[in-house]
C-alpha cells in the first residue's frame, strides 16, 4: 500500500563497553583515564602497555610528560571518540594539503584556542596519535594560509621578544643608512656616462 510507512532502518550496533581503564598522569598530576579499546590510536601508550601486558599496564599509573591535563584529556577524547576506525596511510607528499578534516574533528579543533591547538599538536606528535596529528597540522595550516609574518604573531600569540625588536630597528636604521649614502653618492658624482669605474 502507498500509505504505508517504510520500515524502519536497523538501529545501528551499540559500542562494546571497555573492559577496563588505563590511569595516565599529566605533567600537572592530573589522572586521565583512556579505555583500552581506544589506547591504540596512542601508539606510544599502546606499544607501552603492549610491553607491559595489559593488566599489569591497568594496574599502574602511566606517567605523560610535557602534557598538561587539559591537553591529555582532548587527546583521550578523541582516541575514545575515534576508537576502532582504521585511518589510511598518508603519503608525506603533500601533507598536509592532501589531508580533509572531517566535520566532527573540525568542531573538536575549532572548539580549542590557538594555544591549545598547538599544546594538542605536541601532544599528538609526543603521543603518536598519527591522525589527530595530521588534523591539527592541517587546522594550523589553514589559519596561517594568505597571512602576513606580523599577522602569525597575532595569530599564534609569538611574542616579540626585545632581541627581535633590537635586530629589526638595527636592520631597518642599516637599510635607510645604506640608502641615503647611494643617493648621496649619487648625487656628488652625477649621473656616470663611462661602463668603467665611477
Amino acid at each position: 500500500m502507498a500509505d504505508q510507512a517504510a520500515p524502519a532502518a536497523p538501529a545501528a550496533a551499540p559500542k562494546p563497553e571497555p573492559s577496563f581503564y588505563f590511569s595516565l598522569e599529566s605533567c600537572d598530576k592530573e589522572i586521565v583515564k583512556i579505555s583500552v579499546l581506544a589506547v591504540p590510536q596512542m601508539i606510544t601508550i599502546n606499544n607501552l602497555v603492549s610491553d607491559l601486558g595489559y593488566e599489569k599496564a591497568a594496574e599502574n599509573v602511566i606517567p605523560v610528560d610535557n602534557v598538561t591535563g587539559f591537553t591529555l584529556k582532548r587527546a583521550v577524547a578523541w582516541c575514545e571518540h575515534h576508537w576502532g576506525v582504521e585511518f589510511p596511510e598518508e603519503k608525506n607528499e603533500g601533507f598536509p594539503r592532501q589531508t580533509i578534516i572531517p566535520e566532527w574533528d573540525m568542531n573538536f579543533l575549532k572548539e580549542l584556542k590557538v594555544m591549545e591547538l598547538q599544546a594538542l599538536t605536541m601532544a599528538a606528535y609526543q603521543l603518536e596519535i598519527k591522525q589527530l596529528l595530521r588534523y591539527c597540522c592541517k587546522k594550523i595550516a589553514m589559519m596561517a594560509q594568505g597571512r602576513t609574518p606580523d599577522e602569525w604573531r597575532v595569530v599564534f600569540e609569538i611574542p616579540i621578544d626585545e632581541k627581535d625588536a633590537i635586530a629589526e630597528k638595527e636592520l631597518k636604521e642599516r637599510l635607510e643608512r645604506e640608502a641615503k649614502e647611494e643617493a648621496e653618492r649619487g648625487i656628488v658624482e652625477g649621473p656616470s656616462t663611462s661602463t668603467g669605474k665611477r
